[in-house]
């Protein structure tokens, strides 16, 4: 019962943080414009490089201490705070240096204020803790706050792109105010951490925590080369449409990811026992190509409605590099599953990280080369092969007996449904371009056919699981 509430209570957070951002999304975009949200995410995609440098696994290894240890553990949090101190130093004085180098002070500003301030705010972030001790309620109630007080301030203040100042206070306003309530959290559950720094403990942090930097960085690599290479090569507007375009798909790939948060701990739970290891295995793929397949055909036949509807006319344009994309919507979750799911379940970190260096090389190699031949589209196109390339080496790499994960019937009833799904959308469009009239009436064929052909399977499979 009380882990039963610790996923429904993660789960409704998920799902109300959605929410949250499907709303806010298409207004940001459409308020900034083109050019300016290209710009705007420019800037994200160099500080999450930054945000690696100033935070290099060190939270993952505390996490994992306090979670064994609990309060044990709290003795290192002072040898933690320390050495992401001098990281974020570190990384503040990389800032400054590519600061110094932007031509286009609007940019270079927006590192500056942005930068600076989203490093020195992630020291005093105690979401790691929340987790580790697990007071998952709090931690989702500070998240949905967070995202509401963020989709509040873009409401109301970014109005024109000379608003876009609004965008980062908003941010850091949001993040500083949680962050500072979550260690009020902390210290009302009696979390007493002492106020002594000992530096012979830091080589035993820093050893394990640069083994997960590293593979956040390569994760890094893949998810945001594209955007420093389409400024490099095609400018600013096009820019603008391919950040847009990725946070589209990533937006919907969000939803399937929920499935797959949910059948993680379980996993993690099951990994002593193969059999029921590979039981969960089934029920994961099954909820992926239940969810995965129809997301993906059905933004190639819905992107030309939808993508103008909710993005603004302006990003009309955009309708290109969705479609592109579109195949994201298949090749993350797959990613997320035999990566970040199963092999990090079994506890194999080499492989885990083996697998994200993988998408890394794949993604900045097709990147460089697809630019010059095909432009937008062939950074679209990397940007998909990258996140491939991570589920392939996780396939090659996870236990031989899981490997006939495939051979299940839920994936051919998922792509027959989706396959009629289709066929109803493009009978459907050509009497009306309502997007709600013609993406309804395709939902509503899937779940018809999915239900009568597959009910019994998934029942059974998920009943296994359990």
């Amino acid at each position: 019962m009380r882990y039963g509430g610790f996923f429904l209570s993660v789960g409704v957070a998920r799902v109300l943080g959605l929410l949250i951002t499907s709303v806010t999304f298409p207004i940001l975009v459409r308020r900034l414009g083109v050019e300016t949200y290209g710009l705007w995410s420019y800037v994200v995609a160099l500080c999450a490089f930054l945000e690696v440098v100033a935070n290099p696994g060190l939270s993952t290894y505390i996490t994992q201490q306090v979670a064994a240890r609990r309060h044990a553990a709290a003795e290192l949090l002072p040898d933690f705070l320390a050495l992401r101190g001098l990281s974020i130093l570190v990384a503040i004085i990389i800032l400054l240096g590519i600061a110094a180098f932007e031509v286009r002070p609007d940019v270079r500003w927006l590192l500056r204020w942005y930068g600076i301030g989203v490093l020195s705010v992630g020291l005093v972030g105690p979401d790691f803790l929340l987790t580790a001790l697990e007071l998952f309620h709090a931690r989702s109630l500070l998240t949905l706050i967070q995202q509401a007080l963020y989709a509040a301030g873009v409401l109301v203040f970014v109005r024109t792109p000379k608003d876009l100042i609004w965008l980062p206070a908003s941010i850091l306003g949001s993040a500083l105010a949680t962050n500072l309530a979550g260690w009020l959290v902390l210290w009302h559950n009696g979390f007493r951490p002492p106020l002594a720094i000992n530096p012979g403990r830091w080589r035993a942090i820093l050893v394990p925590s640069f083994h997960y930097a590293a593979t956040t960085m390569m994760a890094t690599v893949y998810h945001r080369t594209g955007h420093l290479v389409v400024r490099w090569f095609l400018g600013d507007y096009a820019l603008g449409l391919y950040a847009a375009a990725v946070r589209f798909v990533d937006i919907l790939r969000n939803f399937v990811n929920i499935a797959l948060s949910v059948l993680m701990p379980r996993m993690a739970l099951a990994a002593q026992s193969r059999a029921g290891l590979r039981r969960l295995v089934h029920a994961a793929v099954s909820a992926l190509a239940a969810t995965s397949i129809p997301l993906m055909l059905g933004t190639l036949a819905t992107a030309n409605l939808v993508v103008p509807w909710v993005l603004g006319a302006s990003y009309a344009a955009a309708v290109g590099p969705v479609r592109w994309m579109a195949a994201y919507l298949l090749a993350a979750p797959i990613a997320s599953l035999l990566s970040g799911t199963v092999l990090y379940a079994l506890g194999r970190h080499r492989a885990y990280l083996a697998s994200a260096t993988a998408g890394a090389l794949v993604a900045v190699l097709f990147s460089l080369i697809l630019v010059h031949a095909f432009g937008l589209a062939g950074v679209c196109v990397a940007f998909v092969l990258g996140e491939f390339a991570v589920g392939a080496t996780a396939y090659l790499l996870i236990p031989r007996d899981l490997r006939d994960l495939w051979k299940n019937p839920i994936i051919a009833v998922a792509g027959f449904s989706a396959v009629l799904m289709v066929g109803v959308v493009r009978l459907v469009n050509s009497y009306t371009s309502r997007p709600l009239l013609v993406v309804g009436a395709g939902a509503f064929v899937y779940l018809i056919a999915s239900a009568v052909l597959g009910k019994k399977l998934l029942m059974q499979q998920f009943g296994d699981a359990r």
